[in-house]
């Protein structure tokens, strides 16, 4: 069975630390979800992950 995701990351556990460890190891500077994500998952996110972190709702928004 698999694990539920967290509303905190939208992802699981595992695939959260899975994401965060190929993010530092290639030194990635933004990371793109498709879903929106609320101010606090983007924190979160940006902390485990060491770059910064946005929606694909911001890439719609931001040309406005």
């Amino acid at each position: 069975m698999s694990v539920p995701f967290s509303r905190r990351t939208l992802l699981s556990p595992g695939k959260a630390r899975e994401i965060a460890q190929a993010c530092r190891a290639a030194e990635v500077g933004v990371v793109v979800f498709v879903n929106p994500l609320t101010k606090h998952q983007r924190a979160v996110l940006g902390d485990m992950f060491g770059c910064v972190v946005i929606s694909g709702e911001d890439l719609l928004t931001s040309g406005r």
